[in-house]
This record gives structure tokens, C-alpha cells and sequence, in this order.
């Protein structure tokens, strides 16, 4: 190749290889160089190497003929060459500068992020490990060799002279001696797996998912153009006080009272923290205390001192367990923000979960910008941004993972203030791999971690977590709202079908009943309509069903709720509840009937509750929808054990483990007891029987999948799964409005006219809207049948759609789902 000025090797169709090794290189030094971590200098020169040359092999002929006409062969990939060549330049650099000794694995740990920066994370020692012995691969890389040496090895040598890297020929000739090179590096990974695994150390799993972050994200924004990091924000620590002096009154109720000392009391803790030591933290408060403005004017104000203490902000993620409660978080911390900021940007704070929608904004030149698709897409799953609001699923899915796309976010969960609100909906099998989990994160990578809960779980025993209210008891006496009746009868659902009717129409209160099967839900919801309107003197057929799907009576709105309901129904009828308080409300009792979806989080309120047999937590959370906010003398809550004709309800859904240990709990209190004298004391005397009975069968999951992380089987890591699915899904579009039937056209014409990414980000656009008629349905093999003879969206399997024709048949607008007996008889959660 004759010396050109100019480069023409080309790592993208219109991007350069010099150029993308450049920024990419820059990206991955400039995001580590912003971390408050051990060996930041170094890493941040490792992540640059890595960066330089993790599409080194994209120098072959094979792979510009890839480019130019699509013409590939199995020399045309790139991944194996690129990590051989990562792994001579950042051992080289170690030589170098005689840190090789202390950083021994460092080598290593580019060779698997650069050959696995396109894929999946597998398992290192025995999956991976073995390509280096595999002589096909071998001669393929030999042959690849030759052809850059023969065809491009000028203008290679040019690319890293540019870049700095002045020593890329001595590399390329210490590779031609494979036998050795590949010995060598099969010795380092041995030697990270058995110390990994020998000292029970997960520092060589959480280096590798730095690293491989750090890549993928430096990566996939430079091949989508975006060469810079957003821009950070400074949120002043005071925002919610200031939230809090504009929008309360000063407290005179006597709940107010306590709810204002239990937020001064938090947030004066700020000062008492002992910021090395002191990284696991606790707020145990009851429900309807405020947490959610506690939590984050803590996490403000503790992101401040951390400033001023080790010179950098953290950012701050606030994750939940569910999807029913995130958009209320997210409207409560968005109106906090807009006291400083005319526009909540994305960069400032960003809601991201399977069903968020995706647009990333920024304010660029003084005006707002919406970024174009591909880079919205990248910089919301990477959460870019000061406050990210997300699930469980998505914080916990990718601290334990070996998914390309969910690793990429883990380089900025590093260096944050993590809160865990509701953090008793972990399940208790993942106790001790959550333990171990953000325990290595938050003393290796700088984070602190805040639980918030009124049923604070046993994942940290009392010397690893600092609590942050000295005395909770004070406030869960002082919150004694409800009197909680426990009748551990077994019950007939047809009996308790009568003895709700008689309640609603014997009494004047505001009842919930909240069920563990949408099956129970429905049949309830149907048998009260009936009988309603049969009181009223109403013909069933003629039963007001307003436009949000809510029955409305004389002197009562009847409220069906699950997940059997289109999701922008489901949040209507909630936000319906809500404002209860209305002056045009109040004359208007509510009976609300319900799965568990209402259970955590929701801020609503009732007088009545009834409860299906749950564990003891899940009692306690639905009892925070009861006189809430002490507007009566004392709210009940009725907790009942139902059956159907095979079995009671509770065992179709929940851990034997769970059960036994709430049935070991309040055994002794069948009868009455008011809420001073049973949550905190039953919940530490329930997580102890969880602990008791369960820890040799359920921490065997958590010590299986802590044995392979160390071990570095990455594959494992996908047998951690807070579902816990157990029957197969089905999205079901509902064409429920002309506007839901124009939506559906819309994905139909993206279908047929779009393919691969530039399809997907076309959905992404609508993808909000698509999700406000989509309703995830469950179902078992007997009913294959009446899923799949529904209409199909194009060729997606597992994707079908009712016409606004079939609603009769198969969706009504109060009760949801219907797809016939058969399909009832089946349906269980």
C-alpha cells in the first residue's frame, strides 16, 4: 500500500477505522477518568487500549469487502483477532511501566471484553477459553494476519502512530508465534477463574463487567454519532425542602406531624454518616410516612457531602419493584425539579423500564432538543442522566448478567446513591446474592445504598446497615390507623361472594378487596355487578359503565382492577381513586376489587379492606391502603384464607416457605390486633422464620449462582430472574378506539415496510402508545388454542390483537380480558 495522507480503511459504511478507534478510545478513557475509583489512572489508560483496539481486526480485506458489498466470509469477523491484539497492547503498557506484576489480570480481562464486545458474556474457562485452542480459529487468524501484512499493514501502522500507540508492528509479529500467545492467555484466565473462585472474590466479575460497560457504551454512541457524554447537572441538596415549604401547609393533622418529624429526623442524619464505612443504609418507616420525599431529600443531600468529601457527584438511582408505582414516583420528583428547571430534561432525570417511552431530551443552544432514535434508545438504557427511576428488573438485571445490552448501563450505576424503595419485594431465595451484590459495589465502586421499606427484609444483618430512624417503633405506634382482624378459617369463595355483598349493602364505608387470582378478581367483580343491579332494580344491561371502565351505582362506583385491564385504563381508574377527596367524590362510595397490583406504593385510601391469605409482607403493604392518612378513628383490614373447589388461592401463587412462616406468625393472633401491636414486632419474628426455614433450600439458588459469578460462567447469571415466570406470555393488542385501531395500522405499516433496527426504531416511537392497549396475558398449554386463534400483528408469534369488531367477544371495558370458560377455567394469576 503506497503512503497516503489519507486513511481509507473504514470500521463502519460511513465511518473510518482511525476515526472510530479515536473516539472510541477517548469516550472509554474520558467515562472511566470521571470515576471515583481505586486505580483510576490505570484503568482509565486500559479502558483507552481497549478502546484503540477493539475492532483492530476490521483491518482485513475480507472485512472492507464486508463493508463495501456484503460479501462475507468467516475471515471477515473481527472479535478474536481485535481481543489478541488488546491483549498484547495492554500487557505491553503493563511491561512498560512495571505494573505488571500488580495488575497481572488486567491482560486478561480485555482479552474477554474485546472478543465478547459483540455478544453475550459466556462462561470464560470452558466456553471461551477453548476457542484459543480451536485450530479452525487459529487459521483463520493466521490467515487474517497475512492479509494485513500483505494489504493494509501501512496504513495500520499509521492509524496507532496516530493514535499514540507507536509500537503496533512488534505486536502484530508477537502474534504470528500463536501457540505461545495463546498459552499464555489461556493462563491468565485460568489463574483469574481459580483465584476468583479459591477466594470466594468477586472482584474479577465486577472488572470484567466495568470494562465491558465501558466499551459497549464508548462503542455503540460513536457508531451513532455521539462522541460526548450529556452534560452533568447540579440539583441544589435543598430542592425538596424548598418542594415541601411551596407545596404543604405548615403540619397541624397529627399524621402530617409525624411524617414532618420522621423527614427532619432522616435528613439531619446526613452529618452522622461515616462515609467510608457506612454504605449500606436503611430507612424503616410505615407506610404513608412519606418515603419517597425522605428518600430522595437524603439522597440529595448525602450526594452533596459525598462532593465535598471525595470531589465527585454521584448520581442517584431510584429503583422500585413495580410498574404501577414508578409513574406516581416519577410525577412527584419531576414536579420537585420544575421548582428549579423550566424543562426536565433527560439528562436531569430519566424514567426507564421495558415500557418507558424513549426520547432523550437535551437543551442544546439554548433551546430543547430531541435526539434522533438510535442515540435516545442508547443514552436511555445507558442512563445517561442525574436521577435515573427504574424497576428492580432493570437495576438487579444488570449487576447480575451477562447481556451486551444490559451491561452496558453498569459503568453508571457505579459511583451512585442506589435507592431500593419497597425493598422487601426481593424475593428471599436472592437474600444472600443481593447481600454479596451491593456490597462489592458499594465498596469497590463508591456507592451507597438506601433500602426504604416498612417491612424492612433480614438481607443485611444488623452490623452490615445503618438505620436512619433511631426509632421506628415511635413512628408505627404513632401510626396506629388500623385494627387487623385475621380469621384463618378456610373460606368458600361462594361464601365470601355473599358476605361481601352483605358488607357493601349494610354499611357506608369505601371498601377494597384485594385478591391473589385475576380468575377470583373477575368472578368477584361480575357476581357484585349482578347483584348490584339486581338491588337497584337496575337490568344488567343497563349498568352504567363510564368511559374509564367503572360501574357506577346510585350511590356507589363499583372499580375492577388487574392486569386484565388495558394499562391507560388501569392508571385511570387509579388516579380516579385518588381523588377521592374531590368535593364532587365524596358523596360516592368506592368498592374496588382488585389483584395484587394495588398492593405497594399506591397512595390511595380506604375504610375496609379484605385480604386474601399472602405472606405476612404483603399483608402489611396492602394495609397501608387503609385509612392512610388517619382520616377516621381506625380502618380495618380483614384478613381471609379462600379456596376455590381444588384448593386455597394462596398456593396457586406464593412460596410455601413464605406461607408457613406468616401462618407461624399470626397463628397465635386469630382475632383482632391494632397496628401498634403487630407489624414491627410480627415482621422481625417473620423474616426470622423465612431465614429459619428457608435458608438451606432457598439460599441455594443465591450460592449457585454466587459459585458461577466467581467462577466467571457468566451464562449462569441468566438463571437470576426476579419473575419467576412460570407459565409462557402473549402480548394481546386491544383495539378498544378508533385511536387504538389507527395505532395498530401504524405497527402493521412499520412491518411491512421497515426491517431489522430501522423496524425497531420505528416501534420505539410509537412504543408508549402501543403499550397503553397491550395486555401481557399468561397462559398454559390447554389454552394454546384461544390465544393463538386471535389475530396475528404480521408474523409475530407471540404478538396478537383483537379487532374493534371482536370486543364484544373477547374484551369488555369494565372487566377486561374475556377469552371464553375455557380460557377462565385456566387462567390462574
Amino acid at each position: 500500500m503506497s503512503m497516503s495522507c489519507s486513511f481509507k480503511l473504514k470500521s463502519h459504511p460511513d465511518k473510518l477505522l482511525k476515526e472510530h478507534l479515536e473516539y472510541v478510545g477517548k469516550l472509554s478513557k474520558n467515562i472511566v477518568e470521571a470515576k471515583t475509583i481505586n486505580f483510576k489512572e490505570t484503568f482509565a489508560k486500559i479502558a483507552y487500549l481497549v478502546g484503540i483496539t477493539h475492532d483492530f481486526g476490521k483491518a482485513t480485506t475480507y472485512f472492507q469487502k464486508w463493508l463495501e458489498n456484503g460479501e462475507r466470509t468467516q475471515y471477515a469477523q473481527h472479535g478474536f483477532l481485535s481481543s489478541l491484539v488488546g491483549y498484547l497492547v495492554v500487557r505491553d503498557f503493563l511491561l512498560n511501566i512495571q505494573k505488571l506484576d500488580e495488575f497481572w489480570y488486567l491482560p486478561g480481562v480485555a482479552w474477554i471484553v474485546i472478543n465478547k464486545h459483540h455478544g453475550n458474556l459466556r462462561d470464560i474457562l470452558n466456553e471461551e477459553v477453548k476457542k484459543l485452542k480451536d485450530q479452525n480459529e487459529l487459521e483463520i487468524i493466521k490467515e487474517q494476519l497475512n492479509d494485513i501484512f500483505s494489504n493494509n499493514l501501512t496504513e495500520v501502522v499509521k492509524i496507532y502512530n496516530s493514535l499514540g500507540y507507536s509500537d503496533i508492528s512488534k505486536i502484530l509479529s508477537e502474534i504470528k508465534n500463536l501457540e505461545n500467545l495463546t498459552q499464555q492467555i489461556r493462563k491468565d484466565i485460568k489463574k483469574i477463574c481459580k483465584n476468583g473462585f479459591t477466594d470466594n472474590d468477586l472482584k474479577y466479575y465486577f472488572l470484567i463487567l466495568f470494562f465491558y460497560s465501558v466499551l459497549l457504551d464508548a462503542d455503540k454512541l460513536d457508531a451513532s454519532g455521539r462522541r460526548n457524554l450529556p452534560k452533568r447537572e447540579n440539583i441544589p441538596s435543598d430542592i425538596v425542602d424548598e418542594y415541601k415549604k411551596k407545596r404543604f401547609r405548615k403540619p397541624k393533622t397529627k399524621v402530617d406531624i409525624i411524617r414532618e418529624k420522621a423527614y427532619n429526623e432522616v435528613s439531619a442524619k446526613v452529618s452522622d454518616i461515616d462515609l467510608i464505612n457506612e454504605r449500606i443504609l436503611s430507612i424503616n418507616l410505615p407506610t404513608g410516612c412519606g418515603k419517597t420525599l425522605i428518600g430522595l431529600s437524603f439522597a440529595l443531600k448525602l450526594r452533596e457531602r459525598i462532593k465535598e468529601t471525595f470531589s465527585f457527584t454521584p448520581k442517584i438511582i431510584y429503583s422500585l419493584p413495580f410498574l404501577s408505582i414508578i409513574d406516581q414516583n416519577a410525577k412527584i420528583i419531576e414536579d420537585i425539579l420544575k421548582l428549579r428547571y423550566g424543562e426536565i430534561t433527560s439528562n436531569l432525570l430519566l424514567i426507564h423500564h421495558h415500557l418507558a417511552d424513549i426520547k432523550y431530551k437535551e437543551i442544546k443552544d439554548g433551546e430543547l432538543n430531541i435526539e434522533e432514535p438510535n442515540r435516545s434508545l442508547l443514552l436511555t438504557e445507558g442512563w445517561h442522566s442525574e436521577i435515573v427511576i427504574t424497576t428492580f428488573i432493570q437495576l438487579f438485571h444488570s449487576l447480575i448478567t451477562n447481556k451486551n445490552r444490559a451491561a452496558r448501563k453498569f459503568h453508571n450505576i457505579t459511583n451512585s446513591i442506589l435507592i431500593l424503595d419497597e425493598v422487601q419485594s426481593i424475593p428471599h431465595k436472592y437474600w444472600l446474592l443481593i447481600n454479596e451484590v451491593l456490597k462489592h459495589l458499594a465498596h469497590d465502586f463508591n456507592c451507597w445504598i438506601i433500602l426504604m421499606t416498612a417491612t424492612r427484609p433480614l438481607i443485611f444483618g444488623d452490623k452490615e446497615i445503618k438505620e436512619l430512624v433511631a426509632n421506628p417503633e415511635e413512628y408505627f405506634n404513632a401510626f396506629n390507623r388500623v385494627v387487623f382482624n385475621f380469621d384463618l378459617r378456610t373460606k368458600d369463595f361462594d361464601e365470601f361472594k355473599q358476605e361481601i355483598l352483605n358488607k357493601i349493602l349494610y354499611s357506608d364505608k369505601n371498601i377494597l378487596i384485594v385478591l391473589n387470582t385475576i380468575n377470583s378478581c373477575k368472578e368477584l367483580y361480575e357476581f357484585l355487578k349482578k347483584e348490584l343491579a339486581l338491588f337497584y332494580e337496575i337490568d344488567r344491561k343497563d349498568v352504567n359503565i363510564d368511559e374509564d371502565g367503572i360501574a357506577n351505582f346510585p350511590d356507589l362506583d363499583l372499580i375492577n382492577l388487574s392486569t386484565h385491564i388495558l394499562p391507560s385504563y388501569r392508571l385511570r381508574r387509579i388516579n380516579r381513586i385518588k381523588n377521592w377527596n374531590s368535593s364532587n367524590s365524596k358523596r360516592r362510595r368506592k368498592i374496588i376489587v382488585t389483584t395484587q397490583l394495588i398492593e405497594a406504593g399506591v397512595d390511595i385510601s380506604v375504610d375496609i379492606i379484605y385480604r386474601d391469605f399472602a405472606p405476612l409482607d404483603c399483608l402489611i403493604q396492602t394495609a397501608g391502603r387503609c385509612n392512610r392518612n388517619n382520616e377516621s378513628d381506625k380502618g380495618y383490614v380483614n384478613i381471609v384464607i379462600l379456596k376455590d373447589e381444588k384448593q386455597e388461592f394462596y398456593k396457586y401463587i406464593y412460596d410455601s416457605t413464605l406461607i408457613d412462616a406468616t401462618r407461624g406468625v399470626i397463628e397465635k393472633l386469630n382475632g383482632m390486633i391494632e397496628e401498634k401491636d403487630f407489624i414491627l414486632s410480627s415482621i422481625g419474628e417473620y423474616y426470622e422464620f423465612v431465614l429459619k426455614w428457608g435458608s438451606g433450600r432457598k439460599h441455594k439458588e443465591s450460592k449457585d449462582i454466587l459459585k458461577s459469578i466467581v467462577k466467571l460462567d457468566f451464562s449462569k447469571t441468566a438463571e437470576f430472574d426476579l419473575i419467576q415466570e412460570k407459565l409462557p406470555t402473549v402480548s394481546l393488542f386491544v383495539e378498544i378506539d378508533d385511536t387504538a385501531e389507527e395505532i395498530r395500522k401504524k405497527m402493521e405499516e412499520i412491518f411491512n415496510s421497515k426491517k431489522g433496527f430501522e423496524r425497531k426504531l420505528e416501534i420505539l416511537q410509537i412504543r408508549k402508545e402501543i403499550n397503553n392497549y397491550t395486555i401481557q396475558v399468561r397462559y398454559s398449554k390447554k389454552i394454546e388454542d384461544v390465544i393463538f386463534n386471535l389475530n396475528p400483528i404480521d408474523d409475530l408469534e407471540y404478538y396478537r390483537y383483537i379487532k374493534k369488531s371482536e370486543l364484544s367477544k373477547y374484551y369488555e371495558i369494565d372487566a377486561g380480558l374475556r377469552l371464553g370458560e375455557d380460557y377462565l377455567k385456566f387462567i390462574i394469576i
